[in-house]
């Protein structure tokens, strides 16, 4: 009963943001032109099949097991994928000058504590719009979405202020994002406890594999694969053991017998896996292609100046001189 208009619409959406999720973990030393390529070739090859293969009715992915791989709304098509591209290309890529030498905080607090209650608005019509109808699955998907981002902006919260004795505005909005991330894949199978407690376990893995990004050394900008990656592995994986009895009944009865949640984690587990090598390799193979063809990484002079001087002409605050 959706007109194709908004259906097609909606997943262009989709297709839209997973690219531009990958431009976090290689920022500021990618060149322009270069960059339009990647993201036109990833998502014709990498981002098209994942999402035919769990979406679509005759996807494989879609049809394994009794009730296929589990994605509600794109954890294993959108954020895994797009979270090890993002790693994949930053350490290829290496990392920006001066790091990690140079402090490179946050440009600026204020937008993005902006900018993380519009995710967490515009979220609500990513998993509870994957329903694709106006009724109660949209309404649990809705609910779903709300507490795991509060419980994970909670617990990020709770954990700098253990660690550090001080909770920060970024780390909220790392919370959040964890918690959305982790909802994404389980939105529509789960009850609000276990959105819950998706968003607390994502923030606490979320937050270690920062950590462990810190002291391994690589650059990955805006933790593109820290939060996305992580937190799409994190929801499509322990979402299995949240599952709301209605849908395991469907799955057995679908089985003609039983489903048990161990049958249905392997499943999870194999999708991931799947997810991970498929878009890390394909990812790897385009920008070495690319960067031999036509050069990747951007000049020393380029990021010195900043790339929105070098490549566009202008400065993103107008209080600086142009030249």
């Amino acid at each position: 009963g959706v007109p194709e208009y908004v259906f097609s619409m909606f997943q262009g959406k989709f297709a839209i943001i997973t690219p531009a999720l990958i431009a976090g973990a290689f920022a500021e030393r990618v060149r322009f032109k270069s960059y339009l390529v990647f993201i036109a070739l990833w998502g014709l090859l990498v981002y098209n099949p994942l999402c035919h293969w769990v979406w679509a009715e005759d996807g494989f992915l879609y049809n394994l097991g009794a009730a296929g791989a589990i994605d509600f709304a794109g954890g294993t098509v959108v954020h895994i994928s797009a979270g090890i591209s993002g790693l994949v290309a930053a350490i290829y890529l290496g990392a920006r000058r001066g790091f990690p030498n140079t402090n490179m905080p946050p440009n600026n607090m204020v937008m993005t504590m902006m900018g993380g209650g519009l995710l967490w608005v515009g979220w609500f019509g990513f998993n509870a719009g994957s329903s694709i109808n106006s009724g109660l699955d949209t309404a649990q998907a809705l609910t779903a979405t709300q507490v795991a981002a509060a419980a994970g902006a909670i617990t990020w919260m709770i954990i700098e202020g253990w660690r550090h004795g001080k909770a920060t505005a970024l780390g909220f909005v790392s919370g959040i994002l964890a918690g959305l991330v982790a909802v994404t894949p389980a939105a529509g199978v789960v009850q609000p406890l276990g959105a819950m407690l998706l968003g607390v376990l994502a923030s606490i893995i979320c937050y270690l594999a920062i950590e462990m990004k810190n002291k391994m050394g690589y650059d990955d900008s805006l933790d593109a694969f820290g939060v996305h990656g992580v937190g799409g592995i994190v929801g499509a994986v322990f979402l299995t053991f949240f599952i709301r009895e209605s849908w395991m009944n469907a799955a057995a009865e679908a089985a003609g017998g039983t489903w048990t949640i161990w049958q249905q984690l392997g499943i999870q587990a194999g999708a991931v896996v799947i997810a991970l090598v498929y878009a890390g390799v394909l990812t790897w193979i385009l920008i070495v292609i690319i960067d031999k063809l036509m050069g990747l990484r951007s000049g020393e002079q380029e990021e010195m100046q900043g790339l929105d001087s070098a490549y566009h002409g202008e400065h993103g605050y107008g209080m600086l001189h142009p030249n």
